[in-house]
């Protein structure tokens, strides 16, 4: 057994103690963030909707910019509840990423896509933003509180949800959706359920909250898979 004079049992003890104050630091800087779930843009991408022939989208042109979808081309506000939207653009490290851009799109208070022909879509309803983040890597949007809807003759059922696109230099872009929490749609969405793992399905939920002076808000930080 090994022997340690007074002294030496001290310094022995000084050096454990470093040691174990040392290894959470040493594990939370291997840690890393999962990457946000990806999906596809879908038929009703209003730069390029795919749904041409089925549903008789036509692509916006020109592609409006912006962070408020609650002001249209009429220049009217739109129908529905108004609603911010922010967060961050991460990668798995943790790391704030600036200057990429945010696209956001999803229906109006009727349920319908903007590249969408229905009669009772809301004109005023710009149904696409676009912006780039900030020094700090945060974008935000004012838009309204989506409803679910059905599609192919109600095969496909979807809970209220916000599409969001990340794109930049040097960057793979990636698509997913933001779900509001407590929405009665979210236990029987196809989308939602694909996503096994509990904590990724918690990090796609947004919670609003009531804001003094201003509409509910709600944070969305998408994390951006390594190239």
């Amino acid at each position: 057994m090994m022997q340690f004079s007074h002294d030496g049992r001290r310094k022995f003890i000084r050096w454990l103690a470093r040691i174990l104050m040392l290894a959470p630091l040493v594990a939370g800087a291997s840690a890393r963030l999962k990457p946000s779930p990806a999906v596809t843009v879908g038929p009703f991408y209003p730069p390029q909707p795919m749904g041409l022939q089925l549903f008789g989208a036509k692509a916006l042109n020109p592609l409006p910019e912006g962070s408020d979808l609650t002001i249209g081309p009429s220049e009217k506000h739109c129908e529905g509840e108004k609603i911010s939207l922010s967060g961050r653009v991460l990668n798995t490290a943790g790391q704030a990423l600036s200057g990429v851009r945010v696209e956001i799109w999803q229906v109006d208070a009727c349920g319908h896509y903007v590249v969408e022909t229905a009669t009772d879509k809301d004109p005023s309803f710009a149904g696409y933003g676009a912006v780039s983040t900030d020094a700090v890597g945060r974008y935000g949007f004012t838009t309204i509180r989506p409803k679910g809807y059905a599609r192919y003759a109600g095969l496909i059922k979807r809970a209220a949800h916000i599409l969001l696109r990340v794109s930049g230099a040097g960057l793979s872009p990636l698509a997913t959706e933001v779900w509001f929490a407590g929405d009665p749609g979210n236990g029987r969405d196809s989308f939602v359920s694909r996503i096994a793992d509990p904590q990724l399905r918690v990090r796609m939920l947004v919670r609003l909250a009531a804001v003094e002076g201003a509409h509910p808000a709600g944070t969305f930080d998408v994390v951006l898979p390594d190239v």
